[in-house]
């Protein structure tokens, strides 16, 4: 009798692991799948890309979602009806408890853990922001799923109206078209969001990329500001190691050309397991422009590490579950963090000492090429303005101030993060823009209408935050 009780305990975990099988495909960083028709040139790293799928008798789907927040322990009931996030800053340890259930399985990827207890593991978080998550299987057969967020913040926009825009409500008509600026107005979105909580930093764009980042510069690039730019990553690969240490609260990325962000948010949904939102294909830039196409495609300068100067279009998946920039609707409901002010200016009013606590503003470094332009200057503020990335600034540590109500930080100052467009702002059309401002500008300067235009892409000192879509 002890026997066959044995065999079928053993049995029903094996259900319970086929649960979790999955189909693998592999992508690379150009978004395409791979086969050996279709490889692409040039040192891309290739990384299988998991399709979880859930046997309907032994995983349970849970309808709603329950958010955990950063602690030391995790005590996790399988009874809660709901998927379950938890929130983890990188390089910690945490304790993960399953309280109504003793000696189940645990399935854990891509995280060091230790076992505990019998209903217990220690795992540690990992060098490197990122979504994943890990399973444990009962001894009656269930699986569940318990999804992490490092680095990130999960933020449901559901369930109230987001104040967007920043102007009066205001059109005019251009060439006999009807062109709207991005007025105030009140929005629901039906979205729910894996936001980084803090700018992309140095050490993750190198970790990253690696592969993509060559040892040495090779042939000159036909513009030299681009050669100072990739030097500026060459020399900052070469003070890393592979795979090796990333401070939380490491420089932010200030030198990222907006192919850069896209290559680096495939690599690192590719990294993590999820499917590329980004396509890049060779095309002609100029049957494209500054515009989006009606499929969602745009153009985009090439800016690539590698000896290709042919212009790149990308074609954006939009049921692809990997990394993408957030867009502007998004970038301004985060950025408000559920707080109706209806002034353009931030919570903080015009208060500099306490908007100094949430962002940076006003630095002159040296190195900064205008740091010595009076902004109240009418020539040198719209020199400022069109300008935009091209600031000799020094980076700073992510995350040294206080967060705004989502626990987002430095959404102002520092580094603009890019964003993708979704209307016109400004009278023209745009495929992207990137919001937030400098650590240079002035407070006044930040505003939630404030943005600066990279018309060719190709402005040197930008950064970015990327976001996940989970529903």
């Amino acid at each position: 009798m002890k026997k066959s009780i044995i065999i079928s305990f053993l049995s029903l975990i094996a259900m319970a692991t086929f649960a979790f099988a999955v189909n693998d495909s592999l992508y690379e960083i150009n978004g395409t799948v791979f086969n050996e028709h279709n490889k692409t040139n040039g040192p891309k790293p290739l990384a299988k890309v998991e399709r979880h799928k859930g046997n309907e008798n032994s995983f349970k789907v849970k309808p709603t979602s329950a958010n955990i927040p950063v602690q030391d322990t995790f005590r996790i009931s399988l009874k809660k009806d709901a998927e379950q996030w938890i929130e983890m800053e990188k390089n910690t340890a945490y304790s993960i408890c399953v309280d109504d259930s003793k000696g189940g399985i645990w399935k854990v990827n891509n995280f060091s853990y230790t076992k505990e207890s019998e209903n217990c593991i220690r795992l540690n978080s990992g060098n490197y922001v990122k979504s994943a998550k890990i399973q444990y299987a009962t001894r009656m057969g269930n699986g569940y799923t318990f999804h992490l967020l490092v680095g990130m913040k999960y933020i449901d926009l559901r369930g109230q109206k987001h104040l967007l825009g920043y102007n009066k409500e205001y059109k005019f008509t251009r060439y006999g078209k009807i062109i709207y600026y991005d007025s105030l107005r009140y929005e629901e979105m039906n979205e729910v969001l894996a936001v980084d909580k803090y700018k992309v930093t140095e050490c993750e764009f190198v970790q990253t990329l690696w592969d993509s980042i060559p040892s040495e510069l090779g042939r000159e690039p036909f513009y030299l500001q681009y050669s100072d730019n990739y030097l500026f990553w060459i020399n900052k690969k070469k003070s890393m190691i592979k795979g090796g240490f990333c401070n939380a609260h490491d420089s932010a990325a200030v030198r990222i050309y907006l192919q850069h962000a896209l290559v680096y948010a495939n690599n690192r949904s590719i990294r993590d397991g999820f499917q590329p939102v980004y396509r890049f294909e060779e095309c002609d830039a100029l049957s494209y422009g500054n515009d989006f196409k009606k499929d969602g495609s745009f153009w985009v300068e090439n800016a690539s590490f590698f000896d290709d100067t042919t212009s790149r279009c990308v074609h954006i998946n939009k049921d692809a579950n990997g990394y993408r920039l957030p867009y502007q609707d998004e970038w301004m409901a985060l950025a408000r963090a559920g707080e109706s002010y209806r002034s353009l200016i931030w919570g903080w009013g015009e208060d500099s000492t306490k908007a100094a606590q949430y962002a940076w503003f006003g630095v002159r470094d040296p190195e900064d090429m205008y740091s010595k332009m009076n902004p109240d200057d009418y020539s040198d503020r719209n020199w400022l303005k069109s300008s935009c990335g091209e600031r000799l600034q020094k980076s700073r540590p992510v995350g040294m101030l206080k967060p705004n109500a989502y626990g987002l930080y430095d959404m102002f100052g520092l580094v603009c993060e890019n964003v993708l467009a979704q209307r016109t702002v400004d009278g023209y059309v745009h495929t992207t823009y990137c919001k937030g401002g400098f650590l240079t500008d002035s407070l006044k300067a930040l505003t939630f209408g404030s943005y600066c235009n990279d018309y060719d892409k190709m402005k040197t000192f930008q950064g970015l935050r990327l976001v996940r879509q989970i529903k």
